[in-house]
């Protein structure tokens, strides 16, 4: 995974900021308190690359995994995927082409219930996100999501999921195919990284993982994401 400059082990505020989908004077905080590796070189802060990577990494370890409350109240829980995954957000026939293409597959859902406000403008933001970097984290998994938090543009947290059976060129950084899509739709920043440590969790499920690859029906992926999978 490929962060900031690529071309550069050294980052900026702004691109740690970026990468982390939060606010450069959060950020700021974190490095003064020392929540975050960084230096200070001549005033201004500076992030290693593959620290940074490895601080998030073990951020994502660190979430408690714990059921979300019966009010639907996200102040802190992680959030559980069998609560998240909704059936109708899920395709499973998503053809190779293109990051457009695949990105307008996996959004045709949405656009269909309704569940996102501007599917044309969370597009931009996808992409905007893909020239930064690519969301194909490895493992023939990538996890899409807009480089910045988009107000209002889902009533709920939630995931949309899509799987490609032949396996899409996106971008790897392991240079292999794509074959399933976590699309991220986060109200919030704080839920946007629970989400993402709840998917890195799920990724080194071998076992669901390959269920998941092969599932064609909604009901397939619930039973492998309920709690006796987990």
């Amino acid at each position: 995974m490929e962060l900031g400059n690529a071309n550069g082990e050294i980052m900026t505020l702004t691109e740690v900021a970026d990468y982390l989908q939060l606010a450069e004077r959060t950020v700021l905080r974190m490095a003064q308190r020392g929540d975050i590796p960084a230096a200070k070189v001549a005033s201004q802060w500076r992030f290693m690359r593959s620290l940074i990577r490895e601080w998030l990494v073990g951020q994502m370890q660190a979430f408690p995994a714990q059921p979300i409350t019966p009010s639907g109240d996200l102040r802190d829980p992680l959030l559980p995927l069998r609560e998240i995954l909704h059936p109708e957000l899920m395709t499973f026939d998503i053809e190779p082409g293109p990051k457009e293409s695949i990105l307008r597959q996996l959004l045709a859902p949405l656009l269909k219930t309704g569940f996102a406000k501007d599917t044309n403008l969370l597009l931009s933001g996808l992409l905007d996100r893909e020239r930064m970097m690519t969301t194909a984290v490895g493992h023939g998994i990538a996890i899409p999501h807009p480089r910045r938090l988009i107000p209002g543009m889902f009533p709920e947290p939630a995931v949309a999921l899509g799987i490609c059976p032949k396996g899409a060129d996106f971008g790897a950084i392991d240079d292999q195919l794509v074959h399933i899509f976590f699309l991220t739709c986060a109200t919030r920043e704080e839920i946007h990284l629970r989400l993402m440590a709840n998917l890195s969790l799920l990724t080194r499920r071998d076992d669901i993982i390959m269920g998941l690859r092969n599932s064609t029906t909604s009901r397939q992926v619930v039973e492998l994401v309920s709690p006796r999978s987990e």
